[in-house]
């Protein structure tokens, strides 16, 4: 049985509970638990106990004030999978300092507390805080700026909107770039732009049919927009409230 500094079983287990198996690392919260297919009847681990504070002198983050005790403690431990576990240890911890390894613990552990009061899922809330989920809100946030989906329909100016239809979609398009892993935000992204072409088609095509098509182009926006939403805990501004389904 590991004897301090080491972490023993029971506070490796702890850590890994009150984490609800997630890695607390940000910028991953990737789950470190789930079944292993290959066997069919297994699981596969990839979370690990990390120390904050170096369980030895020489190691990343080592505070020499601590006794053995305290190293071994849950409050000098926090969860992470095991990529990120390397990562903080790399280069002897230099671009990972102890206050912000606490700032992800601390931050992890109030997100966890606030899924269990709620009874929501954890889903969207952990997409929020990555790299995805940021790009996800850019997206509304550039929606916001184009008036062309929500102003009042009177006061529209039709090259004017074509025109800030245009700049939106050039802006999404280089945003599509940017989406390394998640394939349904990057779909999100790419039906959007189709839906700002196919409205520039159409009415160069029928410039009559302005007023119908910005009509068809605000409801489909609006539904990606509530997928956004819903799905990754956008935070939808005031102005395109009128466009987004309940």
């Amino acid at each position: 049985m590991p004897t301090p500094p080491d972490f023993d079983l029971r506070t490796k287990d702890l850590l890994a509970q009150r984490s609800a198996m997630i890695c607390n690392n940000p910028d991953c919260l990737s789950l470190t638990v789930g079944p292993d297919d290959a066997a069919g009847d297994m699981a596969v681990k990839l979370g690990e106990a990390a120390h904050i504070r170096a369980a030895r002198s020489g190691q990343a983050r080592f505070d020499a004030t601590m006794t053995e005790d305290e190293r071994a403690t849950h409050m000098n431990g926090i969860w992470l999978c095991r990529n990120c576990h390397a990562l903080i240890d790399k280069n002897g911890g230099v671009q990972f300092p102890r206050a912000t390894i606490e700032s992800w613990k601390k931050e992890h552990t109030e997100m966890i507390e606030l899924l269990l009061r709620s009874h929501k899922s954890p889903i969207a809330k952990l997409r929020k805080m990555t790299k995805e989920g940021r790009i996800a809100q850019i997206i509304v946030d550039i929606a916001e700026q184009h008036g062309a989906l929500f102003a009042n329909m009177a006061l529209e100016n039709a090259d004017h909107v074509i025109q800030s239809v245009k700049t939106l979609r050039g802006r999404y398009n280089a945003l599509i770039r940017e989406i390394e892993f998640d394939k349904t935000l990057k779909a999100i992204l790419q039906q959007l732009s189709t839906y700002l072409r196919d409205f520039m088609n159409l009415t160069s095509l029928n410039p009559a049919a302005f007023v119908s098509e910005l009509h068809t182009l605000r409801n489909r926006l609006g539904q990606l927009l509530r997928v956004l939403r819903d799905n990754y805990g956008c935070k939808i501004p005031p102005n395109l409230t009128i466009i987004v389904p309940n």
